[in-house]
């Protein structure tokens, strides 16, 4: 079976067209769901008779017609499964996924504990071995499901901000305790391996367990215990975080629930293409050291969410090396990859590549082959050293392809579980000593939230144990969601050269993964940033459906989302090169920003659509250089 084959065989099709054989795998589920209640017991009897059933009749028909109206108003729902639909991070789901959230729903279980979902935390600590595989991390790795990535990314600076006090915890504990004191600098291994050796030194000499649990508790520098506007006090040192001019929005919210305050954010200047310059890291880094700051983490995004840009980690872990082989402060390095990181899948067990920098399409009448510009070998690299960064987050409710809620939060080390313990002695078991918390099948002593549903762990593991999590595999979607990408691309560029048009379209950069965005502007006058901006909001009008809008979903051919190059987030060496070809001014740009479409290409029929003669990405640039036009029109 071809690729392609197999891809089609993962998805209900965006006309339903597995719909006939899903629906009854969705019938068998609930029938076996029922017989699975009945057949616990059975000597017990009904409880409701056929008479009180009988009662039920008034609230039956109150149900049918309150579903029907639900039903009804979910057909104003966006079309997420259709190839038209090419707007935010949400497409179809994998039926294996749903057929696992579907079924384990009706069996609502709690991972919260294993008293209260004994076979779906397990199911989710199989699931996230299979990411950690995927990310790189062997067997000492650790990770769990969130209810998204944001949750992710505050549990992966949550821990960091520990970490990043460790080794003064470490020598507190080893002064109390009676015991010789050792050197542990690195980052951040050594420094989790270092506290592990407290209590295992501890053992040796027959130090009581409680004893050194109480020596944690009491350094002065233990964050969980004493709070950071304490520990910060001690020593009068700023700790920051370092993120790329991308990074998503829920850093600041994790600085700010952190207690460490948004100004704690240290941007990173990112280049013409949304990468993080590494140059500048290093000067951040050696400014940070000059006024005493403390680094508790630096964040590599992996698919950002505005341009899909894939940050160049493996320069960053070089980086890391270097400043530690000169006796330099190291640093928690983190991946947020809730959007990007699954194509990861793309480089397992070897790079699989995007195919040949061409593709066949169609503009009007016309089918014709259009180069395309290929993402350049460095996401590679990156993407191959994942498993070298300390945490990663992965969303596998967006380019996992599986129902709402399902972040995933990985640790190279399971060493960070003892640091997150908390106590509720109707969850689990009492604390332990560090070896035994990692090698403990628990959840939910160890993470933020607290109640989450095992149903989207068995959707995650259902999916990922069906489609692997490589070139064979999910690969095959990932690449051709990149290939999609650089073909709508490559169209909009391309357009004017082979079509009558009035405008052109300016994209932000090529695509790094699978997004696009751009611009539109005049071809021939001169425009200003101000006339450009009210233009492609009015282009976006027509690619949405809002509050305020009379139309339907059913009349809408296309969908797109928008987003801003906004000033505050992007220093001119980002935006520099697309403000020279949209041709406005730094000035211009620095006071108003740039009101941007964006289009993100995650749905997988494009291709399939193509083999049918159906190219809905040359129809989406048409009727954007339409609509373009149009709203133009009185200003040409």
């Amino acid at each position: 079976m071809s690729s392609k084959e197999e891809l089609s065989s993962w998805f209900a099709g965006p006309k339903a067209e597995n719909a006939e054989w899903f629906e009854r795998v969705l019938q068998r589920i609930v029938q076996d769901y029922y017989a699975w209640r009945r057949n616990y017991f059975p000597e017990d009897g009904v409880v409701l008779d056929s008479e009180a059933r009988r009662s039920g009749e008034p609230f039956r028909d109150r149900f049918e017609d309150r579903l029907m109206e639900l039903l009804g108003r979910l057909k104003a729902d966006f079309p997420f499964q259709s190839p038209r639909y090419a707007a935010h991070m949400v497409a179809e789901q994998s039926l294996p996924s749903i057929a696992g959230y579907f079924a384990t729903m009706l069996y609502n279980p709690n991972n919260v504990s294993r008293e209260a979902a004994p076979v779906t935390v397990r199911l989710e600590l199989e699931a996230c071995r299979l990411i950690g595989d995927m990310v790189g991390f062997d067997e000492s790795g650790w990770g769990h499901l969130t209810g998204g990535g944001t949750i992710a990314n505050f549990e992966a600076l949550w821990v960091a901000r520990t970490v990043c006090y460790l080794a003064d915890v470490v020598g507190d504990m080893r002064r109390a305790l009676g015991l010789p004191e050792v050197v542990s600098g690195g980052w951040p291994t050594d420094r989790l391996t270092a506290f592990a050796g407290v209590f295992e030194d501890a053992q040796c000499k027959g130090i009581p367990f409680e004893r050194v649990l109480q020596a944690y508790h009491d350094s002065s520098y233990c964050i969980v215990e004493h709070g950071l506007a304490r520990v910060i006090g001690i020593e009068d040192r700023e700790p920051v975080v370092l993120v790329p001019e991308s990074h998503h929005y829920c850093f600041d919210k994790a600085l700010d629930v952190l207690g460490l305050g948004r100004r704690a954010l240290v941007p990173v200047a990112v280049d013409a293409d949304f990468r993080m310059d590494v140059k500048d890291l290093d000067r951040q880094l050696d400014d940070i050291a000059q006024r005493s700051g403390r680094v508790v983490a630096v964040v590599a995004v992996v698919g950002s969410t505005e341009e899909g840009a894939i940050d160049p980690l493996d320069e960053m872990l070089d980086l890391r090396a270097r400043r530690i082989a000169k006796g330099e402060p190291g640093f928690w390095l983190h991946v947020d990859g809730a959007y990007g990181g699954y194509l990861r899948t793309m480089t397992r067990p070897g790079r699989v590549g995007l195919g040949e920098p061409h593709t066949r399409t169609r503009l009007g009448e016309e089918v014709l082959t259009l180069p395309l510009d290929l993402p350049e070998h460095g996401a590679c690299r990156a993407l191959e050293r994942m498993g070298e960064a300390d945490s990663v987050v992965i969303d596998p409710h967006k380019l996992g392809y599986i129902p709402y809620p399902a972040g995933a939060i990985c640790f190279r080390s399971n060493l960070v579980k003892p640091l997150l313990r908390q106590e509720a002695p109707y969850l689990e078991e009492q604390t332990a000593d560090p070896d035994a918390e990692k090698r403990s099948q628990g959840i939910g002593m160890y993470i933020m939230e607290g109640s989450k549903p095992g149903a989207a762990a068995a959707a995650v593991w259902l999916s990922h144990v069906l489609i692997p999590l490589d070139g064979t595999g999910h690969g095959i979607l990932i690449r051709q969601t990149i290939r999609n990408a650089c073909e709508f691309h490559s169209l909009l560029v391309q357009y004017p050269k082979h079509m009558s048009t009035s405008v052109v379209a300016v994209p932000l950069c090529s695509p790094g993964s699978n997004i696009v965005c751009y611009a539109f502007k005049p071809a021939k006058s001169a425009t200003s940033l101000s006339e450009i901006n009210a233009l492609n909001r009015r282009i976006y009008d027509r690619f949405t459906i809002g509050e305020t809008s009379e139309r339907r979903v059913y009349d809408q051919k296309f969908f797109v989302s928008r987003t801003v190059l906004s000033p505050r987030q992007y220093g001119l060496s980002a935006a520099r090169r697309f403000l020279e070809e949209l041709g406005v001014t730094e000035e211009a740009y620095e006071q108003q920003g740039v009101f941007l479409l964006r289009t993100v290409l995650m749905n997988p029929w494009y291709e399939q659509a193509k083999d049918r003669g159906a190219y809905f990405l040359s129809e989406l640039t048409e009727e954007l250089y339409r609509c373009a036009e149009e709203e133009a029109s009185p200003s040409i």
